[in-house]
């Protein structure tokens, strides 16, 4: 959010503080640490270090500061010294960044992949659909767009399905996971996606009261696909991974967009920005689902669904 001239001044002191706290105690900004590491390696000279080049994955929840340490990294810039994935459209982390700003220059260069090897195009489609209308940015100030994107393979249409109740939907929940281990008796092709970790461990409670084999899915912690049981996991964890079968549960007006982030935003421009972006959680989370996605709710529906071509 902007702010006024005589906003700064009032909140300067703070600002100041808090650095001066962050000095006595030896800690830095992240930022602010990958700009002291630019100055250091500009003082010592690239030849100090042992790259030729950087390959860089998941580019757009990457900063500014990043990707000039990655510049400043890979030296001067010289021909395919940088190797660079993104795609803004699955950007979770708020960080919008133009790599002709950090000294990056794609134009000429930049390639856009339009075929999907993992998911249908049954879940592409309804996938997409979770971002019609918003601006989508290709990384270096442009905007992008998913009309061309195609998927090779078909499968089972995304379910959507309302219920009145908690209980309703878990007695829909049990039956098709339990036709689901009629085929997979493990079901580690499963996955359960939640916005919050209060939301997952209130349906792995319900689950496991039906005698379901539940994993939960931890940060740090890779996910090894040979252990048995459903997985569980929130939308960011579950970023990169891919399953079978993906269930996103209690997607109601309470779960997403996240109340509490909505409350916090200060003017239009932010709460957009923070809608914006819990639609491309929900388009991460369901891309995530190599045959089919499967969506539930109970009450009222999350207003990210309404209106949305199934």
């Amino acid at each position: 959010t902007r702010l006024s001239r005589q906003q700064r001044q009032a909140i300067w002191m703070v600002f100041e503080e808090y650095r001066n706290l962050l000095r006595e105690r030896g800690l830095r900004e992240r930022d602010d640490a990958m700009r002291d590491a630019i100055e250091i390696i500009r003082a010592k000279g690239t030849e100090a270090l042992p790259y030729q080049a950087v390959i860089v994955d998941e580019a757009q929840d990457m900063s500014k500061a990043a990707f000039s340490l990655i510049r400043a990294i890979a030296g001067h810039p010289k021909p395919n010294d940088l190797f660079i994935v993104g795609d803004a459209h699955q950007r979770i982390y708020g960080q919008t960044v133009t790599l002709s700003h950090c000294d990056i220059d794609i134009r000429g260069r930049s390639r856009k992949l339009r075929l999907n090897y993992r998911t249908t195009d049954e879940t592409r489609k309804w996938a997409t659909a979770v971002l019609e209308n918003i601006s989508i940015d290709d990384l270096d100030g442009g905007t992008d767009s998913l009309h061309d994107y195609r998927s090779l393979m078909h499968g089972d249409q995304p379910i959507v399905q309302g219920f009145k109740t908690f209980e309703d939907e878990l007695s829909y929940l049990k039956q098709f996971l339990e036709n689901l281990a009629a085929g997979d008796r493990n079901l580690s092709g499963v996955c359960m996606v939640f916005r919050t970790k209060e939301f997952l461990e209130q349906y792995a409670a319900a689950l496991e009261n039906f005698k379901f084999a539940i994993k939960q899915i931890h940060p740090n912690q890779p996910d090894n696909p040979l252990d048995s049981g459903i997985r569980m996991g929130t939308m960011h964890r579950v970023k990169g991974l891919q399953f079978n079968y993906v269930f996103i549960p209690g997607l109601n007006s309470e779960a997403l967009p996240l109340p509490r982030g909505v409350n916090h935003c200060s003017d239009s421009v932010s709460k957009e920005k923070f809608i914006n972006g819990e639609r491309c959680l929900l388009h991460v989370a369901a891309t995530r689902a190599k045959k089919q996605v499967i969506v539930t709710y109970y009450g009222q529906p999350s207003s990210l669904l309404v209106g949305m071509k199934e």
